[in-house]
């Protein structure tokens, strides 16, 4: 069984394989899944999406990078939201957050402190109360900059 900070260097080695200056970044693992649960699909028809969530203070700006949560291996191309792009940016009533960019791309999102990813043979946990803390003040600034 790996630990929480093994499935933290494996979302680091995700994100950092796919974007420049990868150093710049905290990272957060999140996910739409409580639209839908456990890797099935939501009432919507849709299923879950996982992603690592890089952001920086300075410039503002955040990093989508969607990844496939079975495999811990990169499950899309990532996608910058910072000033330049942003079209919107909110939190939604279930402490979700949804930003959008001015190409039309819209992500949903939450990041819990105790994150969990399904997997096959059992969840894989990853333990990030106090990224959580600084993700989420950087998100209050960030909504409240768009």
């Amino acid at each position: 069984m790996t630990s929480s900070d093994g499935y933290k260097d494996a979302l680091r080695v995700v994100f950092d394989s796919q974007i420049l200056n990868y150093g710049d970044y905290n990272l957060v693992y999140a996910s739409n899944e409580r639209e839908g649960s456990n890797g099935k699909e939501s009432h919507s028809g849709r299923s879950p999406k996982y992603y690592v969530v890089g952001y920086r203070w300075q410039p503002a700006e955040i990093v989508v990078a969607p990844f496939n949560a079975g495999t811990l291996t990169p499950g899309g191309n990532p996608t910058e939201i910072n000033m330049t792009n942003l079209s919107h940016a909110f939190e939604l009533p279930n402490g979700d957050y949804e930003v959008g960019t001015s190409t039309g791309k819209t992500f949903r999102f939450g990041v819990d402190p105790i994150g969990e990813m399904p997997a096959d043979e059992a969840e894989r946990t990853v333990d990030q109360r106090d990224d959580h803390k600084d993700f989420t003040a950087f998100m209050s600034a960030f909504v409240e900059m768009s």
